[in-house]
């Protein structure tokens, strides 16, 4: 790979912790990469030179694309690429769309970068509806669960197309082999569920050799499947009871292990186990969830990222553009021929 041939767009303008943390995070990340990859801060050139200015070193291979316009938590998602065309979120995906970009990032509002990446990338042709994938920690190691917020509502036929992307997700981008695929429902029989789960069952049995049927909402983090697939409004549920769930417990382990003085002289044995336990808890070492079915590569973050989670979203958004994430799912689609074969 030549210098710089790999281009990153990262709208530096969204997020709980300002541009200041996504601006740290960006050169982190081009500090690491020995000029393999362009990073393209986009929003508001004055503001995102002046964070730079506070660093000591920024590598030549961080750009800034200046973008007049924000997102304010008022817009309506849908109205942002139309009422705001050169705010961050639209600037940075349209920058993949016209090939000045090969994939972008966004930590703002989650539904300002589905409407920004919708429009100008377009899903692709037999996808009906773009699903975003996360990847959370189990005990075997990586699950991905799809979709967590971008189709509240669903039809079984879209439920195949989120597990045939998910299945290639994990395949491409975590390295599963042959990844397992599970129905989110609230029994492991297949007449459980309601009826979008006793429809989608039957589809995913049909079409998917990896389906290995429903599981519940416990299996996902016990890792009996590879890829667990549902509509988007349980998916988000799950993710962030599972976030909730997750700082809960290191604050009762920290709040129990400092309950009392001489339990302090057990907590230098346990430092790295516990460090151990953070890092595999932790959303941010993710970095960020792909907005999987649209006609390039398009991450979102959390909110509250923070410049190492950052760092990791750069990661995923390089792994999916080398691995050709966007046009796998392609002819996986055009082979499975979903639209036409599948009737719902």
């Amino acid at each position: 790979m030549t210098t710089g041939s790999l281009r990153i767009a990262i709208d530096a303008m969204g997020g709980d912790l300002g541009p200041a943390e996504v601006v740290r995070g960006v050169v982190q990340a081009a500090q690491l990469r020995n000029g393999s990859t362009t990073l393209i801060l986009v929003g508001d050139e004055t503001i995102i030179r002046a964070e730079l200015a506070r660093l000591k070193s920024v590598p030549p291979e961080v750009r800034v694309r200046h973008a007049s316009q924000t997102i304010e938590m008022t817009d309506k998602p849908r109205e942002v690429y139309r009422r705001k065309p050169d705010a961050s979120v639209v600037v940075s995906a349209r920058l993949v769309k016209e090939g000045e970009a090969d994939a972008f990032i966004s930590i703002g509002n989650t539904g300002a970068a589905m409407a920004a990446a919708i429009f100008h990338l377009r899903p692709i042709v037999g996808i009906d509806r773009p699903a975003i994938a996360v990847t959370l920690p189990s005990a075997t190691g990586m699950v991905v669960l799809l979709d967590v917020g971008a189709n509240v509502d669903c039809v079984p036929r879209q439920i195949l197309e989120f597990a045939l992307m998910g299945e290639i997700y994990s395949r491409k981008v975590l390295g599963v082999a042959q990844p397992k695929i599970g129905l989110l429902s609230n029994g492991e029989e297949e007449s459980k569920g309601n009826e979008l789960t006793r429809a989608s069952h039957q589809l995913l049995r049909q079409h998917l050799p990896g389906f290995i049927g429903n599981v519940e909402g416990r299996d996902i983090f016990r890792g009996q499947a590879d890829v667990v697939v549902c509509d988007g409004f349980d998916g988000n549920i799950v993710l962030k009871t599972g976030e909730g769930v997750a700082e809960l417990v290191m604050g009762m382990v920290k709040e129990e292990l400092s309950r009392y003085k001489w339990m302090r002289l057990f907590l230098l044995p346990l430092r790295k186990g516990l460090m151990d336990l953070r890092a595999r808890l932790d959303y941010r070492a993710f970095g960020g969830a792909p907005l999987l079915g649209v006609n390039g590569v398009c991450i979102i973050g959390h909110g509250r990222s923070d410049a190492h989670a950052i760092v990791n979203a750069i990661r995923v958004a390089e792994t999916a553009v080398t691995n050709n994430l966007v046009r796998t799912i392609e002819l996986a689609v055009q082979e499975h021929r979903v639209t036409n074969d599948v009737q719902v």
